[in-house]
């Protein structure tokens, strides 16, 4: 489950701050200027690996997230993050390092992506634009990374994955849809919402 909800928050990290390198620098920026200018966005989504499909919900503001999916629900509000797992009851509490971050903070994960791997623009169907991303160290969890981007929407719609074990998962953006600021409370965990739920302060 941990490998599932760092690609989740992967796909987070990549809506908050895309940012690109190289040949695709240009095409990440202008979709990154796009999602900055939203005071917040609602992404619905689908994520295909091994054939397991399933779907998940995305809210943003600035650096704040929350991630509702069948695995996890996950809150973070600039600081803090709480990560929900039906299957084991319990809530963990983090203040992540920037070592941490790097494994399941969407904002690092992205980072990794500027100072780890190569970017390049490849062909895509017609109305879109892709930019491939390939790690220069074959250590990396993601070895690969393809974003295609909507020339009509200017968002995301799909993203591909290609991990180092050779598992590949697709993720499709199925709706996106820019609303209005959002308070801070929307993205932080609050135990009387889920009576009966362990909480694991690991601060």
């Amino acid at each position: 489950m941990k490998r599932i909800l760092t690609i989740l928050l992967c796909i987070t990290g990549i809506f908050a701050t895309m940012r690109g390198a190289d040949s695709g620098a240009e095409l990440l920026e202008r979709t990154a200027a796009k999602i900055k200018a939203a005071k917040s966005l609602s992404v619905d989504f689908s994520m295909n690996s091994d054939g397991h499909l399933m779907h998940g919900k995305l809210t943003l503001a600035g650096k704040c997230f929350t991630l509702v999916s069948p695995e996890a629900r996950s809150w973070y509000d600039g600081k803090t993050q709480w990560t929900y797992s039906g299957h084991m009851g319990e809530v963990n509490i983090t203040e992540p390092t920037e070592g941490e971050l790097s494994q399941v903070n969407p904002f690092e994960i992205v980072k990794s992506f500027n100072r780890d791997y190569t970017s390049k623009t490849i062909k895509s169907p017609s109305g879109t634009k892709a930019v491939r991303l390939t790690a220069k160290d074959k250590t990396q969890d993601i070895s690969q990374a393809t974003v295609t981007v909507n020339d009509t929407t200017g968002y995301p719609s799909e993203i591909d994955f290609t991990l180092s074990n050779g598992q590949k998962i697709t993720v499709k953006i199925l709706d996106i849809k820019e609303g209005g600021p959002l308070k801070l409370s929307r993205f932080r965990f609050y135990p009387g919402d889920y009576p009966g739920v362990r909480v694991v302060d690991l601060r």
